[in-house]
């Protein structure tokens, strides 16, 4: 048997930064998201499962190449914790192919595990059971449990396995919003983001650790609030403030994670200007270097040639509102 999924990454509004189980990975806060799907530029993570019986191992293939060393680790440990989850006792191969860098801020590991997790419901007949194809994709990368869904997504944090899940707010036709990435990397970031929620968490003082957390669940009531109204100058202002949150975060951690570079800078100058002209253009960041810069279709020509005269920016990737992880019938194996 043989399946495939394709699924996007998403970019968060509420942030995830940290678990307080990195193993199941359950987070120390509830978070919301918007997926991803690029218009000029694909932002597809495809991953083929296929059972094999003759095979005494998984067996990786990443962009048409076998994998025998950490990503084909990765990728099992993630595969055993499914099989554990749901009974599932057969090895199978595995190849991806993705579209955009993965590792460098653009959450490439939630669309990977969310399409890991689609495929593998797929083989096991569960493909209409979003809530277990949600848990699944939490167990590879935390984010992944939010790109099992298009449209504006809640990852509840729940208290348990069973209970940490996301839910779709708005589906992927409710609001036409768009991103621009602006693109300053590709290269893979050279703290792990599951590397820098276990020291932000650790080394961040409690407080300001604290008050991270408890500013969860307000901001995501408001920014429901402002996605039922389609109101894009509220929506923007808490995006930012929670970016805001996020940065000082990062600055308080030790080692110290500053994620950003001067190009970071300049385009976060720009779009503020955008603002003083009247443009509704809100910008933010994951771990990572590159800006996410939310507005509205009939102002994306302006802001995408605004950056693209920012010194160091690469690539400008224009993308709206996606739809989550489903199969397709164009297998790679």
């Amino acid at each position: 048997m043989i399946k495939t999924a394709l699924s996007h990454p998403n970019k968060a509004l509420v942030i995830y930064w940290g678990n307080e189980n990195d193993t199941l990975r359950i987070p120390t806060r509830s978070s919301l998201s918007v997926t991803l799907q690029g218009i000029n530029h694909p932002l597809d993570y495809i991953v083929s499962l296929r059972t094999v019986q003759s095979l005494e191992r998984d067996k990786v293939i990443i962009d048409g190449i076998e994998d025998k060393g950490e990503i084909h680790s990765h990728f099992v440990q993630y595969l055993d914790a499914m099989r554990r989850y749901t009974g599932f006792k057969e090895k199978v191969e595995v190849a991806t192919r993705k579209s955009f860098p993965v590792g460098s801020g653009l959450a490439g590991s939630a669309a990977s595990a969310s399409a890991l997790a689609e495929a593998f419901a797929g083989l096991i007949g569960k493909t209409d059971d979003t809530r277990l194809k949600s848990i699944m994709a939490r167990r590879g990368s935390g984010s992944a449990s939010r790109s099992v869904y298009g449209g504006f997504v809640m990852w509840q944090k729940g208290n348990n396995d069973e209970s940490s899940y996301s839910k779709q707010l708005f589906n992927e036709n409710h609001w036409d919003l768009r991103n621009v990435i602006a693109m300053v990397s590709s290269n893979p970031k050279k703290i792990k983001s599951i590397e820098g929620m276990r020291l932000s968490k650790k080394t961040c003082p409690e407080q300001l650790y604290s008050d991270f957390v408890n500013a969860a669940n307000p901001h995501i009531e408001q920014i429901s609030t402002a996605l039922l109204g389609s109101d894009i100058a509220k929506l923007g202002q808490l995006y930012e403030k929670e970016n805001y949150l996020f940065r000082q975060i990062c600055l308080k951690t030790i080692p110290t994670l500053d994620y950003w570079t001067k190009t970071t800078h300049h385009i976060l100058y720009k779009v503020a200007n955008l603002r003083n002209d009247g443009i509704p253009a809100y910008a933010g960041t994951d771990a990572g270097p590159n800006v996410h810069i939310f507005t509205l279709p009939k102002h994306v020509e302006r802001v995408t040639r605004t950056i693209q005269e920012v010194q160091g920016v690469l690539e400008t990737i224009h993308c709206r509102v996606g739809e989550g992880s489903h199969l397709i019938q164009e297998h790679l194996i």
